[in-house]
């Protein structure tokens, strides 16, 4: 009986969410302790087993286009003796939170086609299903999920640049979900018409955004804690003129704050999904977190800054 098995993790944007899309840089995190574990074996008809749908393959419903799409496409390119089975997803991502589901989802679920049929996969075949799988899911992806999603280092993107970097920080980083789904597609579409409409006004929110970019890097490696704050603040104000906030996002940051964040921004597409916040040590983590959750954040995950000190290759 053939068996495969595929792994990623999800990933959260600290800086450059929507500039990405126009070629400014952005910054995203791996989320190395949240991870994606896809498993397939040979059986008498093709399923799927996740906690996002469970049945047959040919009826996954809109919301898992990307997935369908993704395992259609596996399949026809792989699967030359058409053998049916089975595909289980293991996932504690949640999906439309801005936390790379759909891309860590589709990576694993790559890894573990390829490993069925016993054949090679380079980073670069990897990236271009996963990448093929977004689009689907969210229109146009910047491609930056993708790459971190099979990353263990952060990764600095932008239409000309891919940085894997490493640094040491003694912050920590709190994420909260809204529990509210995000709207990526729609909102890349959104922040699209708002460009075409005024070019000058929201080309020059975007240019602020990237330039956000550069000094989150610049922090993260000299460890200014503080001025990174402020970076998240401004960064989220920008985001709120973009019409990417919502009351429950808004009342986790002000809550965040109010707790001893050093400051807090929406992360991902907007209206809805995740926010982050950055703390100068656990004990603040905590009380940010307890905060969120008081303010009825429905999961949240701490992450120290620590652990990007070493670098490593790209699995």
């Amino acid at each position: 009986m053939l068996k495969g098995i595929g792994k990623s993790h999800g990933k959260t944007i600290i800086m450059g969410e929507h500039a990405v899309v126009y070629g400014y840089p952005a910054i995203a995190v791996p989320l190395v302790s949240i991870p994606v574990i896809v498993k397939i074996r040979q059986n008498k008809e093709n399923i799927l087993s996740s906690k996002y749908y469970v049945g047959k393959i040919s009826q996954i419903p809109d919301t898992l286009s990307g997935v369908k799409y993704l395992i259609n496409l596996l399949d026809e390119h792989l699967n030359t003796e058409k053998i049916n089975y089975a595909i289980s997803i293991d996932s504690n991502l949640p999906i439309e939170r801005g936390l790379g589901s759909s891309a860590a989802i589709a990576a694993a679920l790559t890894r573990a086609f390829f490993d069925l049929f016993d054949k090679n996969l380079d980073t670069k075949t990897l990236l271009a299903y996963v990448n093929k799988s977004e689009t689907v899911t969210h229109g146009k992806a910047s491609g930056l999920d993708a790459l971190t999603v099979i990353s263990n280092t952060p990764v600095l993107y932008s239409k000309d640049t891919i940085e894997h970097f490493s640094f040491s920080s003694d912050g920590f980083i709190v994420i909260g979900d809204s529990g509210v789904k995000g709207k990526t597609k729609e909102t890349v579409a959104d922040v699209h018409q708002m460009y075409q409409e005024n070019k000058s006004k929201i080309g020059q929110y975007l240019e602020d955004l990237g330039n956000c970019t550069l000094t989150t890097k610049d922090c993260l490696i000299n460890n200014q804690l503080k001025l990174l704050g402020q970076t998240f603040d401004k960064a989220n104000e920008i985001l709120s003129k973009l019409n990417l906030a919502i009351p429950k996002t808004n009342q986790l940051i002000t809550a965040a704050k109010n707790s001893g964040s050093l400051g807090s921004k929406i992360t991902g597409g907007g209206r809805g999904g995740c926010m982050i916040s950055l703390t100068r040590n656990i004990n603040n983590a905590t009380m940010v977190q307890k905060a969120l959750i008081k303010n009825g954040a429905e999961q949240t995950w701490i992450q120290p800054l620590s652990i990007y000190a070493e670098e490593t290759d790209v699995d």
